[in-house]
């Protein structure tokens, strides 16, 4: 089965359980670093980090989680099933500064590694910045993915979108199953 397809998978439903939400979060963590989107309703995968005092990610920092939106908004653990099409295949430190890190995760279902860089602001705020390759752009600011669904249990494309860090000019590139 192509990634595109298994990624999306994600149609079979929600199951509700309990586990990592942006309410157990730090002052110091991101509640969203990106998320996944798709077309039968306004539900979401988000994806937090957890980082230390000096905005550097801790172990297994980044984890997705429901948004749901409809019938009203709330945020609970991604179930087994949900694992296996927005779950995390690899995360690791690549570098460590004073006042933050490189980061790269690679998502089960997406054919590219994503890259985040976290800093603190001058406020001490923790910042954290995703990039992946998007379309022509090598290091894209990554914000978004969006599964356009056919079908049960298919997948007409998926859209990975974000913005030229160079030009600031939105750049989306669309992967066919």
């Amino acid at each position: 089965m192509p990634a595109p397809t298994r990624f999306l998978l994600i149609v079979l439903g929600v199951a509700a359980c309990a586990g990592r939400s942006p309410g157990e979060l730090a002052p110091r963590d991101i509640a969203t670093v990106f998320f996944i989107s798709k077309s039968d309703d306004h539900n979401r995968v988000d994806y937090g980090m957890r980082l230390d005092q000096d905005c550097v990610p801790l172990p297994g920092a980044v984890f997705p989680y429901w948004h749901e939106f409809e019938p009203k908004e709330r945020t609970h653990a991604l179930g087994a099933f949900e694992q296996r099409a927005y779950g995390i295949d690899m995360q690791r430190l690549v570098s460590r500064r004073q006042d933050g890190a490189e980061y790269v995760i690679k998502l089960k279902q997406l054919d590219r590694p994503i890259t985040i860089s976290t800093f603190k602001e001058r406020d001490g705020r923790c910042v954290a910045v995703a990039h992946t390759k998007i379309d022509n752009v090598g290091t894209a600011e990554f914000s978004e993915a969006f599964a356009q669904l056919g079908g049960f249990l298919s997948v007409d494309y998926v859209e990975v979108r974000g913005r030229d860090p160079h030009t600031g000019a939105r750049v989306a590139e669309r992967i066919k199953p």
